[in-house]
């Protein structure tokens, strides 16, 4: 069984940025900044939305399926884009919706897509997963869960980029995919792990404190575009 317990919707960052980029005059001086905002928020929802074709692949087992799930771990929050959990593990899946070429850069820690010959520098996604990993842990150890199996992928949702790093950094590749070897993945992770660490009581109560406990991202689109800072 597959079950969807939250399911995705439009971001509410992109649903204001939208109201206000239809609101705000095209000749206003921040009008670009707001579109070229809304154009970033829009392609990563993309991405994410591009992963629901591969896991209705998955075969019927017991997955039940989170999107856009936001906790806190002590006073930060922490967001996931798509969480599978079982009896079994957990599965962190964090979505880029990159085109050209990405390069993992192990040395600096930073990913570095060249496209149309401009490089481009982000954060690194294995740090993020791995700092995710830690607050989902935390997060279950709180709420007083047994320990459970964390596993995070990287999932580059457009077929054509071409992902790169160096060849001392050969186990990449367990990390980061392309979404359609997503199934695939998933199933290999499923027979590699044998044991159940949770019971059907304590899944069934994670599923419903994780509903709970979620809270929706909410801040002021005017005073982070329009509205001056404070000095």
């Amino acid at each position: 069984m597959k079950l969807i317990v939250k399911k995705r919707k439009v971001p509410l960052p992109v649903r204001k940025l939208r109201a206000l980029a239809c609101r705000l005059p095209p000749n206003h001086p921040k009008f670009p900044l707001i579109m070229n905002d809304l154009k970033k928020r829009e392609a990563g929802y993309k991405g994410e939305c591009s992963i629901d074709f591969p896991l209705s692949f998955l075969e019927p087992k017991s997955y039940f399926i989170f999107h856009d799930l936001r906790l806190q771990d002590q006073s930060r929050f922490f967001q996931l884009d798509t969480l599978l959990i079982s009896k079994k593990y957990a599965l962190i899946i964090e979505v880029k919706n990159i085109a050209g070429s990405i390069y993992f850069d192990p040395h600096f820690n930073q990913l570095i897509r060249t496209i149309e010959g401009k490089e481009t520098a982000f954060p690194d996604p294995v740090i993020q997963v791995s700092r995710q990993e830690s607050q989902l842990t935390n997060w279950f150890l709180k709420n007083g869960f047994p320990s459970l199996p964390i596993l995070s992928l990287i999932v580059i949702s457009n077929p054509q980029t071409i992902i790169r790093t160096a060849l001392e950094n050969h186990e990449l590749h367990y990390k980061v995919i392309h979404r359609d070897a997503l199934p695939a993945k998933i199933n290999q992770m499923e027979h590699s792990i044998t044991e159940s660490s949770f019971s059907e009581k304590d899944l069934k109560k994670a599923i419903r404190v994780m509903n709970k406990h979620h809270i929706d991202a909410d801040f002021s689109i005017l005073k982070r575009t329009i509205l001056p800072k404070r000095t």
